[in-house]
């Protein structure tokens, strides 16, 4: 709560930017913080992963968007990968950036680093919703342009992401398919 509020308190909206730049937030790991293993514990990741993305989605300039138009994100998946354990009271910088969408969904990259050493890396895949459907991330930066009065600033193009990045994006596709496959299976048995 204490760090959401502050995110708020330094007013990230002020300066719209890019939705392809890079954005940085830093956190530092206090003692409530870490696990018995005396090091972050895996739970808090997800938690920065959120107030990241808030910011980001503040930079961007969707904030009136969200609290005045009805526009949502939600996390659809996301994947951690642990490099290395950070320590109590390390300083982190948890950098996100834009790799790819499509009409259904864009996947952000953040990587978590300590004196610019790589610790953790994250993808996530979000959708973004208004009146109950579904949006490309492409309409929110649309509307964002229209919000903020910004003419003839056209939709970016889709950035081209690495083929690491794409061979994820394509597994997160191929387990949600696999989900819900399974999910029709389990729905058609006879219930008794």
């Amino acid at each position: 709560m204490m760090r959401s509020l502050l995110l708020l308190l330094a007013r990230p909206w002020r300066r719209p930017m890019s939705a392809l730049s890079v954005t940085r937030h830093r956190f530092r790991v206090m003692p409530w913080d870490c696990d018995l293993n005396v090091h972050l514990t895996n739970g808090r990741y997800p938690q920065w992963l959120d107030l990241a993305r808030t910011e980001f989605f503040l930079r961007i300039g969707a904030g009136p968007l969200f609290v005045r138009f009805g526009w949502r994100s939600v996390l659809a998946s996301q994947t951690l990968t642990f490099v290395r354990e950070i320590k109590p009271l390390a300083a982190v910088d948890v950098e996100s950036r834009v790799l790819h969408w499509d009409k259904k969904y864009f996947y952000m990259e953040h990587r978590f680093l300590v004196d610019g050493r790589l610790h953790a890396k994250a993808l996530a895949r979000i959708a973004m919703l208004k009146g109950g459907k579904v949006r490309s991330f492409g309409a929110l930066q649309q509307a964002i342009a229209r919000y903020q009065q910004l003419p003839g600033m056209e939709q970016p193009e889709t950035p081209v992401a690495p083929l690491e990045v794409l061979a994820k994006i394509e597994l997160l596709g191929a387990k949600r398919l696999a989900e819900e496959e399974r999910e029709a299976r389990h729905a058609a048995r006879p219930q008794g």
